[in-house]
């Protein structure tokens, strides 16, 4: 009974990790949607493709940092002189991009082409 009960500690040890940079049901869902408007295929395949691809951020970033960055990546994109302001700021610039990368190595390592 005892090694069962280490066993259980170990394993849900080991899955505390997993869960620290959990992001909220809806934030995974509005990705996966967005995602899967943006690419090409059958819906059950993006599906596990474009959740795949926002499980692989979640390891990265923390929910606050993947808010910020997805907001700088769109940001930065804004026309006209509201835009200026993030466009002409270089760190929101690095932002952007680096989220941009990640979004492409997501993306590659779960197929999304």
């Amino acid at each position: 009974m005892r090694m069962q009960q280490l066993l259980v500690l170990g394993l849900l040890a080991a899955a505390w990790p997993a869960n620290a940079n959990d992001f909220p049901t809806v934030e995974r869902v509005e990705f996966v949607l967005e995602c899967m408007r943006n690419h090409k295929g059958g819906e059950f395949e993006l599906l596990n493709k474009c959740s795949c691809a926002i499980d692989r951020l979640a390891e990265k970033y923390t929910h606050d940092d993947f808010v910020e960055a997805q907001t700088m990546a769109k940001a930065v994109t804004i026309a006209g002189e509201r835009g200026s302001t993030l466009r002409d700021n270089e760190e929101a610039q690095k932002a952007a991009r680096q989220y941009r990368a990640d979004i492409k190595d997501a993306a590659n390592a779960c197929f999304l082409h």
